[in-house]
């Protein structure tokens, strides 16, 4: 029996450590979040003890639950349930020990489990945050390119424009040197057929000189001379 309760003893004041000793939210768990999760209602160790204080004291005021619990040690004691030796003696001590223990360490422990939990989230958040940046940024390139694209109808009809534009440069640069070569052969046709008029007309000319020259007679030319002759003197002033 002894040894029993020993063991509750030491199993009790362990868990009352542990109990003052947890954090208010796990490490683990706010390590896998952003931003930690808010607090739920969790009961309390001991919830069960309060909630049966506080009924006694509603029915048999606030002196109920302290002779309810010096009613039954003194019936432990009488009937030699619960024996004072010093074992114990030894397991009361140890029991308080732990218990003031746990009273005096638990905040300085959650404080500063918290404060390590929170020193590893905030460096998981800052490569985070990084990669958010990083994200974002190729968001925001992913959006220049969208906008890019948006502009590509434009930039399609414009390119067509230009091809139309340098097709109908290149036509109209053909039909200038049409234009130019049909004007070339023209203006030779023209020579050609200019030289061909004054080669006849030429021709014609000398023909007809000689065939007048042929048909002067040396008598015919004498008579020509005596008239030109007579014709000078006539003109001559008297």
């Amino acid at each position: 029996m002894i040894s029993r309760l020993r063991l509750a003893t030491k199993i009790g004041g362990a868990a009352r450590l542990l109990q003052h000793g947890r954090i208010s939210v796990p490490a683990t768990t706010r390590l896998m979040c952003q931003v930690p999760e808010a607090k739920e209602d969790e009961p309390e160790f001991g919830q069960f003890f309060k909630d049966i204080s506080t009924m006694l004291k509603e029915k048999t005021g606030e002196t109920g639950p302290s002779l309810l619990i010096g009613g039954f040690l003194a019936y432990a004691l009488s009937k030699e349930l619960l024996v004072l030796h010093d074992e114990t003696v030894l397991a009361g001590v140890m029991g308080a020990t732990l218990y003031v223990l746990a009273r005096k360490i638990s905040q300085p422990v959650r404080e500063f489990l918290d404060g390590r939990s929170q020193g590893i989230l905030d460096m998981f958040n800052e490569g985070r945050n990084a990669e958010i940046g990083e994200l974002e940024k190729q968001i925001e390139e992913v959006k220049k390119v969208e906008y890019m694209l948006t502009a590509r109808k434009d930039i399609v009809e414009v390119m067509r424009e230009n091809n139309a534009m340098a097709l109908e440069l290149n036509y109209r640069n053909k039909l200038h040197e049409v234009v130019r070569e049909v004007k070339k052969r023209l203006d030779y046709q023209a020579e050609i057929e200019a030289f061909q008029r004054r080669t006849e007309q030429q021709h014609i000319v000398d023909w007809v000189e000689r065939e007048v020259v042929k048909s002067i007679s040396p008598q015919l030319e004498k008579e020509s001379v005596n008239q030109c002759i007579k014709d000078l003197k006539a003109m001559a002033p008297a």
